[in-house]
């Protein structure tokens, strides 16, 4: 157990608090409802997901690429995370695909490199939440930098990077070493999790895994598409909250005789999104830019990744004003497929 420590809950805030002199650390904050803010001196530990991803941190929703605006002094310091989930370090396997294998992406580049990711156990979870139906453990397994696990009044703190170990290292003294009994009450916290997120997901009738990428590929023309699209408003809620989504658009602006080029976040829900020069459009229709989503999801990533690119955090499900569930779509393609 030498990657793993204990740390308590007052000395966890003095190393925000030191980690705070570098970076802008953003904790989440809120009852049910976690909400990402800047860190205060205090510290609310989150059952589960924030209701926004940590994909803001990596890629900013605004971003100046060229111009005469100043950039924004916020996004100029490296950042710490903390509260990330299981199902938000799960999609940083597919932006890491988008924007550093192939041609790199040298902001997306330096957030990841500078960045520190604090992750932790859930230790609930919303009705919308299905991970486990994906095969994402509650809990995080990879991808962070360092992972909390509340035990009694106390962290369990595993390393999982070298910046992870740095920040360990540079904080030793507000390290303890783990006890066997602190290790064995996590096996159980976190047993316990996943047995009451199995029953939770049993109660659902989800679509098994291994299902959806032929439900995809084999339902282009199933009518639930265009039954859905009825209840879609295109308010994006769904392409801002995923933590998969990765679409950006360059717009420019002109002021006086300068120009300014900026990048902000598009999805395939947008009308305009994938209008090309001279007014063609591939998907006019909202049925086909709702289904163009789940394809992009479960049949494309598979393909060049081998993972999906949903975490089964909810939060497309919880946003949606139309209601529109995801689970649903994907039981009305079984069932179809079932009666044929």
């Amino acid at each position: 157990m030498k990657d793993t420590f204990v740390i308590t809950k007052q000395s966890f805030l003095r190393l925000l608090d030191s980690i705070s002199k570098t970076h802008n650390v953003v904790s989440p904050y809120g009852d049910d409802n976690y909400i990402f803010e800047t860190f205060n001196g205090s510290f609310t530990f989150n059952k589960y997901r924030a209701v926004t991803s940590i994909r803001q941190f990596l890629l900013p929703s605004q971003q100046l690429i060229e111009g005469y605006f100043q950039e924004d002094s916020y996004y100029k310091r490296p950042f710490c995370v903390v509260g990330a989930k299981a199902c938000d370090l799960q999609s940083l396997k597919v932006q890491d695909y988008v924007f550093l294998d192939g041609d790199v992406d040298e902001d997306y580049k330096r957030m990841r490199e500078n960045n520190i990711i604090i992750s932790s156990d859930c230790t609930g979870f919303k009705d919308v939440c299905f991970c486990l139906a994906l095969d994402i453990n509650p809990y995080p397994e990879d991808m962070f930098d360092l992972n909390i696990s509340p035990v009694d009044d106390i962290f369990i703190v595993d390393i999982g990077s070298e910046k992870g170990r740095k920040v360990v290292d540079n904080n030793r003294n507000l390290f303890q070493t783990v006890r066997d009994e602190y290790i064995n009450e996590r096996l159980n916290n976190r047993q316990r999790m996943l047995d009451s997120l199995k029953e939770n997901i049993k109660k659902q009738g989800l679509v098994p895994k291994g299902a959806l990428y032929e439900l995809i590929k084999g339902g282009y023309e199933n009518d639930v598409w265009e039954l859905k699209a009825k209840d879609c408003v295109e308010c994006g809620a769904c392409i801002m909250n995923c933590p998969t989504c990765h679409c950006f658009l360059l717009c420019d602006a002109k002021k006086d005789s300068q120009f300014v080029r900026g990048r902000i976040w598009d999805g395939c829900q947008y009308k305009n999104f994938s209008r090309v020069a001279g007014g063609a459009n591939p998907l006019k229709l909202r049925k086909e830019r709702l289904r163009n989503r789940y394809i992009k999801k479960f049949e494309f990533f598979p393909d060049r990744i081998g993972v999906y690119a949903c975490t089964g955090c909810g939060r497309c499900i919880e946003s949606c004003i139309g209601k529109i569930d995801l689970r649903e779509i994907f039981r009305n393609l079984y069932s179809k497929k079932a009666k044929v």
